[in-house]
This record gives structure tokens, sequence and C-alpha cells, in this order.
């Protein structure tokens, strides 16, 4: 491994979500309709014992940063999600726990003892894209007032609370009120982030293909639509540089989320696969090694030394500079 610590570990819980959003990779648009990934497991969370294994690993600083993702899942919608928050604490008291939510889950009690849960350098963050008449356009599925509710129950609780907010056509003329909103209710801060999709024609293909979203139908296997370039400039290599890792919701451990999108993206699987998994598909799940023993792994010096001279086309996606 060529990082002797651990600053920052990614968790992606599980593939279970009450939301719809258009342009979550737990959905693909295929002939302007929208349907289920059919290369995901749905409804499949990471086992506790996974949650352990990373944590009673030696590399971890002491405030290692546990960031709590939802690339394919809604993190709280885990059903051991407190259980796993003693876990963390258990092996690092000082740990700093961040948790990305879209706030439409679970109950004001439930928020209320995550807020007492939580120390005082942990937050959430809660993504919330709109007002009452806004939101919903991206955040399908999500009662905005529930989001509220739940918001105001974790403040008032003593929680630390980030709004989070994607720029899109229908809400920048609220930005000013969200952010007026989130200081009356006591966030700790207001973010407003650029949507990289925004005005393009796959932000407004995903919105429309929502409209004729069926909600258990799988998209059928071969709906392949985007090539990504294969030549960069130079590559940013993050994943080094912030010493992290990415823990997927089958207990595999890759560089980052990206790579873990790949795997399940026609798009890129062809090239993937083979790359990540080389001759053993499990060199990198915790059910099978101890961490240790996935960060010892010779993979990570490949990953390293391709970066400046034939790097893999999530590299040059992601991180491109």
């Amino acid at each position: 491994m060529l990082y002797k610590r651990i600053h920052t570990i990614q968790f992606d819980l599980n593939v279970i979500c009450n939301a719809f959003c258009p342009g979550c990779h737990r959905y693909a648009v295929v002939d302007d309709e929208m349907y289920l990934n059919p290369y995901l497991p749905f409804n499949t969370s990471v086992d506790l014992s996974i949650v352990e294994r990373v944590m009673e690993n030696t590399r971890l600083i002491d405030n290692v940063v546990i960031d709590m993702v939802g690339l394919v899942g809604e993190p709280i919608a885990h059903n051991e999600f407190l259980d796993i928050v003693d876990i963390i604490y258990g092996h690092k008291p000082n740990a700093r726990i961040h948790i990305h939510t879209n706030g439409g889950l679970r109950s004001v009690e439930f928020f209320k003892e995550l807020a007492h849960k939580l120390n005082h350098q942990s937050w959430i963050i809660f993504s919330i894209d709109g007002l009452a008449d806004t939101n919903h356009k991206y955040r399908i599925g999500v009662i905005w007032e529930k989001v509220m509710e739940n918001a105001k129950a974790y403040i008032d609780a003593g929680g630390k609370a980030i709004w989070k907010s994607l720029d899109f056509p229908w809400n920048s003329h609220q930005k000013e009120d969200m952010q007026s909103l989130s200081i009356d209710m006591g966030f700790k801060g207001f973010r407003w982030e650029k949507n990289r999709d925004a005005n393009t024609k796959w932000m407004e293909k995903w919105v429309k293909a929502a409209e004729k979203f069926n909600q258990k139908t799988k998209a059928k296997l071969g709906y392949k639509q985007v090539l990504y370039q294969q030549h960069f400039n130079s590559i940013k290599n993050r994943c080094f540089d912030d010493e992290a890792i990415y823990i997927n919701y089958q207990g595999k451990v890759l560089p980052c989320c990206m790579f873990n999108a790949s795997l399940t993206d026609e798009s890129y699987m062809d090239e993937m696969k083979p790359y990540i998994n080389e001759n053993n598909e499990n060199w990198n799940s915790l059910e099978h090694n101890t961490l240790e023993n996935v960060m010892n792994n010779k993979w990570w010096h490949k990953l390293y030394g391709h970066l400046d001279t034939k790097p893999c086309s999530v590299c040059i996606h992601a991180c491109d500079t």
C-alpha cells in the first residue's frame, strides 16, 4: 500500500432508498424512459461485521473521517444504522462522522437519538434541493414537510447540520430563501453547489424520463449509451493524496465511489471489471480478507503507477485536471 495511514473512509452502506432522483446511479435511462439499473443488487446492506473489520484496522488515524455517502442508497435506511455509529465510536471515539441524507426517512425520535450519539466533530448533511414546491422535482418521492420535521428535531436535540442544495433551473431563484430558512432553523451552514449536469441535455433527458418511470422494471441488458473519453491532461490522484478508501454495500474496498459505479455501469464495465478484479474478484472483499490484507495488495501500486501514463477511464472521467 502506498500510504500507511487512512484519513478518510467512505461507506456506501446499502442499495435502499426512498427517493427516485433521475440522475442517480440506481437508475438507467433507455429510449427516454427511466428504469432500475439491472446490475445493482437492490435491498443489499453491508453487514455489521464488515464495519467492525474496517474500524479495527490500525492504519486509521484517531480522528478519522467516516463519510456515509449515498451513491446508490440512503445511509440511514440501513436497519442497524445506530449500531454502526456505536461500532465506529467504540473503536475511534474521536472519529468525525459525516452523514449524507435526503432527510425523508425515519422519525423525529430517530433523529433525536442520532443527535445525542454524534460527537461535536460530526454532523449531518441534508440534501434539500428546494422548498416545498420544488424539492420534489429532483428528489422524487421525498416529502419536504417530513424532511423539515426531521431536520428540526435533530437540530433542536443539539445535532450539527448542513443544508446542501444543488443548483437547478427550477430552484435557483429560491437560493436566498433557502439560506434564510436554514439560518432560522439553526443549520450550521448552507452549501449551494454547482450542478455539473444543469442546463445540459443529460439533465433535461433524465427529468423527462422520470415522468415515465416504472419503479419495478429493470432496464434490459445492453443499454450502453455513453462512451467516455480516453485522452487526458493529468490526473489528480485524490485517493492517494487524501489517504482515503471507499467501502461498498458488499464489503468491497475500492479507491472511490466512481470505481464502484463503474462495476454496474455498462459504459465502464468491459474495461473496469478486468482492471479491478484481475484474476481474483475477491481480493478486495472484506468477507474474505482483513482490511490489512486488502491494503497490502499489489493492485494499489498498479493503480498508482498508471495515473501518469495509462489511467483507466474512471480516473480520466473523475480526476482529469
